[in-house]
């Protein structure tokens, strides 16, 4: 009976230990929480810093763009509007020239110009401005490729902004 009165006192000492040591581990998780949590906090903040710089960057460039882009569409507008009248003018002056011409060929001249005019205005607008879609697609599978990582705010703006 002393054996096992013995073996009990010595199964209890050892749980007694194993409750302690798990007491210890308890605590050194609370400090490693403790140190780590104002990290993350840390991290956190700067990665909403980064977006949102990343998010002011695009805003800017995005103006910038739109500034270059519209001037340059009002010098090219300009010099196309130039060209046509010019050429307008020259043939009016050739057909003016031209003696014995019917109302009907001077209005198939002038039909012809306004056809020839507006396919020059199409190609010459898809040559400025067709460009832009291969960018601005570039842009949409860069800010695709990040979205799930993006603030609420960030993806209230770009969303407002498209």
């Amino acid at each position: 009976m002393s054996e096992s009165k013995q073996s009990r006192l010595t199964r209890d000492a050892l749980i007694l230990e194993a409750i302690s040591e798990i007491g210890e581990l308890i605590e050194r998780v609370s400090e490693l929480e403790a140190k780590t949590v104002p990290l993350v906090h840390e991290l956190e903040g700067k990665l909403v810093a980064s977006i949102a710089r990343v998010d002011n960057h695009a805003q800017q460039k995005h103006a910038e763009f739109s500034i270059v882009a519209d001037r340059e569409k009002k010098v090219f507008e300009a010099n196309l509007n130039a060209a046509v009248t010019k050429t307008v003018n020259r043939m009016v002056n050739e057909v003016e020239r031209a003696d014995g011409l019917s109302v009907r060929s001077q209005v198939l001249i002038a039909l012809t110009i306004a056809i020839t005019a507006s396919a020059i205005s199409v190609y010459g607008s898809y040559w400025l401005f067709g460009r832009e879609q291969a960018e601005q697609a570039a842009i949409g599978r860069a800010v695709m490729a990040v979205w799930n990582e993006l603030d609420e705010k960030s993806k209230s703006k770009i969303e407002q902004a498209y």
